[in-house]
């Protein structure tokens, strides 16, 4: 293969899964001082009706996985691939996502997301396209790996959902997940307006109670960028001071940030001025002071999806995986692929 063509597919590759996973933040191991939260709901949502299809997104082939698949697992680490059991594969994925010693029922909604999200890779072939495998450990490509962290808490999260993969009126859900939502999911249009192309309805601004666990230092958090920065992020070349928080999105975030004939998208804004610097698009207070904006925000990470520190809250206080996750996935179904 020559080297345009292997240009080619890392585009591919970061617009349908980098530029979305990278997105995603592993929490810190211990937990933070607990903040009560206002308005989160003590019991899993109520059934909803049957979903309507979503056009343009195909249907599972689910009799494509009556037994458990063996992958190619590209190892970015050693440049090898690697068969093993998808089950496998997921425990490593585990280890890595998500703290090994949290909540039984944090890990196995963890494992949920990410058996749907694996197989979501393995249907769009990617990362085939990419390595000639079926995953890849590269956080950057798909989602972190580990096995030298698993334990017989993820293993045993792990082997309570073999095979169980969600599903939205019968097509797999983009099963994208973060680190802290800031006590609100985000929509699609929110985080992924241009890298996600068809709709989304399980992406709904559902309130959690995240805050009870998530380190203090990314339930708020505060940070200073230069105004050229800002404006060359924006596009903007006149007075840096112009630039403003044009709309916000249902759950609150930045929809639109621009000034003059100059408008992004805040998730284009996050990501020209940086993921770690910006942990959200979830900002509170936006202010200039002739040469630095301050922003005052909310969580780390997308805000898509399962929260980790949410599901770490629900656990604790006695959730299921399967309530957890319908939680974070409204109108999804847990759909057992095998055995």
């Amino acid at each position: 293969m020559n080297k345009s063509k292997i240009a080619i597919f890392a585009v591919i590759a970061v617009v349908l899964i980098a530029g979305i996973y990278s997105l995603m933040r592993p929490p810190a191991p211990k937990p933070g001082p607990g903040v009560p939260s206002p308005s989160a709901p003590s019991q899993p949502a109520p059934k909803q009706a049957a979903p309507e299809p979503i056009p343009g997104v195909p249907l599972l082939d689910v009799n494509k996985y009556k037994a458990e698949p063996v992958v190619k697992v590209w190892r970015a680490d050693k440049g090898t691939i690697e068969s093993m059991s998808l089950e496998k594969y997921i425990e490593g994925v585990i280890a890595k996502e998500m703290e090994p010693d949290w909540p039984m029922e944090a890990l196995a909604a963890q494992a949920i997301a990410s058996r749907t999200l694996t197989i979501s890779a393995m249907e769009a072939g990617t990362i085939r396209r990419l390595h000639n495998a079926d995953v890849s450990t590269s956080k950057d490509e798909l989602q972190a790996f580990a096995p030298e962290k698993v334990n017989d808490a993820v293993r045993q999260a792990v082997q309570r959902t073999r095979g169980m993969t969600l599903l939205y009126a019968g097509s797999l859900v983009n099963a994208i997940y973060s680190s802290c939502n800031g006590q609100i999911g985000a929509t699609r249009e929110e985080s992924f307006p241009k890298e996600i192309a068809h709709p989304t309805p399980y992406f709904q601004p559902v309130v959690d109670t995240c805050f009870q666990n998530a380190p203090a230092n990314i339930q708020s958090w505060s940070v200073k960028i230069p105004g050229g920065e800002v404006a060359r992020a924006v596009g903007y070349s006149g007075n840096p001071g112009d630039i403003k928080i044009l709309e916000k999105g249902p759950s609150g975030r930045i929809l639109f940030i621009g000034a003059g004939n100059k408008k992004i998208y805040g998730s284009e804004f996050r990501r020209a001025v940086g993921y770690e610097r910006l942990k959200s698009t979830l900002i509170t207070e936006m202010t200039y002071d002739g040469a630095n904006f301050n922003f005052k925000g909310l969580g780390w990470g997308n805000g898509v999806g399962l929260c980790q520190w949410g599901a770490y809250t629900y656990a604790q206080q006695g959730w299921k995986a399967e309530n957890i996750i319908s939680h974070y996935y409204p109108g999804a179904e847990i759909k057992k692929l095998w055995p």
